[in-house]
């Protein structure tokens, strides 16, 4: 009954293992440890006469798992009612604002852009908004950052670039919540369907 390796019926393998982030990945036919420190090592079995099927198939799901992820970000950003109902808000908040008056005239004349950006004001942005001509919403935030980074054209030690510097920093945090929050909502809905 005992068997030596030559005579058995499996195919040879090799236990290979792979140490990386934080994070697990759902794979078949991966074992994962966890360390004390929260890293994850990954276990495969690699056939040795043949160990590029496995490598290949793990390329595969990976692509197709990032072209989806890529899908799902998409369709979070376009902008429908509520998501532009968001973006007015942000708006309304800069040009109700204390430091409002930063926004409300920005003088074009002094400084041409080299690039090809049309430097926007929140007034432009507004009609934008009201005339629904933002399909997505990260047009509606490249023309904010825009403004933003045109005002921030100012010396560092003007009042205006110290204020516009704050309120940028405010916007991004405040962008990147909203947009973690439409993402995980466009997962739920798809879930839900």
């Amino acid at each position: 009954m005992s068997e030596t390796i030559g005579e058995s019926k499996q195919p040879r393998k090799k236990l290979v293992i792979k140490i990386y982030s934080s994070r697990p990945k759902k794979c078949e036919g991966v074992c994962e440890l966890k360390n004390k420190k929260g890293y994850y090592a990954e276990a495969i079995w690699i056939n040795v006469k043949d160990p590029s099927t496995v490598k290949q198939c793990d390329k595969k799901k990976s692509l197709k798992r990032l072209k989806e992820k890529k899908l799902e970000v998409e369709l979070a950003m376009i902008m429908d009612r509520c998501k532009r109902m968001q973006c007015w808000v942000m708006m309304k908040r800069l040009m109700v604002g204390k430091d409002a008056w930063i926004f409300k005239k920005i003088d074009l004349n002094k400084n041409k852009s080299t690039k090809n950006e049309k430097i926007t004001s929140l007034s432009e942005i507004e009609s934008k908004l009201k005339s629904l001509k933002y399909s997505k919403v990260d047009e509606f935030a490249s023309d904010i950052k825009i403004m933003f980074s045109y005002l921030l054209g100012y010396p560092p030690r003007s009042e205006i670039h110290k204020i516009v510097r704050r309120i940028n920093e405010s916007f991004e945090l405040t962008w990147k919540i909203i947009q973690k929050k439409w993402i995980l909502q466009e997962k739920q809905e798809r879930e839900n369907l």
